[in-house]
């Protein structure tokens, strides 16, 4: 077992396994799908929302728009969370692998993963998730402010 590397110390006095890790591991995932999820349908939900204020006054939609906007920063701010804590644990558990973890080792192996080196997410998705941000920004401001809608 290796202790985590924020607890030096041993202030907490629990030491996690691999199995610990796995499970944290899991979990994330399933965290992450779910922000990820939300992610995808939001730009729709701000469409709709943006289409039934369409006669609202400005200052009405201008609220909504601002609301939409930190909408999208927190489901950022909180998907790169989760997505930066799982690739803490698969640094983890490589660290374990170079320090002999079985488990750990064959799990890296399986995954094409580097043992006992920091494993960071590739540059092309975190340029992609940038451009996805910037896109569902520009794109909240416009549909709230600028678009044209059909009143008929």
């Amino acid at each position: 077992m290796r202790e985590s590397a924020t607890n030096k110390k041993n202030t907490w006095g629990i030491k996690m396994s691999e199995i610990d890790i796995f499970g944290f591991m899991t979990m994330n995932r399933s965290v992450f799908a779910t922000f990820f999820l939300c992610g995808v349908l939001m730009p729709l939900a701000v469409v709709i929302i943006a289409y039934l204020f369409r006669n609202f006054p400005t200052v009405v939609r201008a609220g909504a728009m601002v609301s939409a906007l930190i909408g999208v920063v927190m489901l950022t701010v909180f998907s790169t969370a989760v997505q930066n804590g799982f690739f803490i644990a698969l640094s983890t558990l490589s660290e374990m692998a170079g320090n002999g973890s079985e488990i750990a080792t064959s799990f890296l192996t399986a995954a094409g993963m580097p043992i006992g080196e920091t494993i960071n997410p590739p540059g092309w998705m975190m340029a992609l998730s940038l451009v996805q941000v910037i896109i569902n920004l520009v794109l909240t401001v416009y549909v709230f402010l600028f678009a044209q809608w059909d009143n008929s």
